[in-house]
């Protein structure tokens, strides 16, 4: 049975992306994710939150992230994906 949520929650999954994608960026030798955004030409502020996981995330915006990373769908959702625990 599906976790009970309150109003406006989000799924779990968009907190496991925004922790994916803060593993990558330390793994390429980021320590925050200002200077990250900064270096790949993000919306500081925007990717701050999908980092966080605070903020829904569409598949067209991952996309843009991984595509300037040169990251593909399947190497982001591997077996680190699945082994991040919320």
């Amino acid at each position: 049975m599906a976790e009970s949520k309150k109003k406006g929650d989000l799924p779990l999954d968009v907190k496991k992306i925004g922790l994916r994608l803060k593993q990558i960026r330390k793994e390429l030798g980021f320590n925050n994710s200002d200077a990250f955004a900064y270096e790949f030409q993000l919306n500081r502020s925007q990717y701050g939150k999908y980092e966080a996981g605070s903020e829904d995330l569409r598949i067209s915006s991952l996309i843009k992230i991984l595509d300037k990373l040169k990251i593909s769908l399947n190497d982001f959702f591997n077996q680190d994906y699945e082994n991040i625990q919320i």
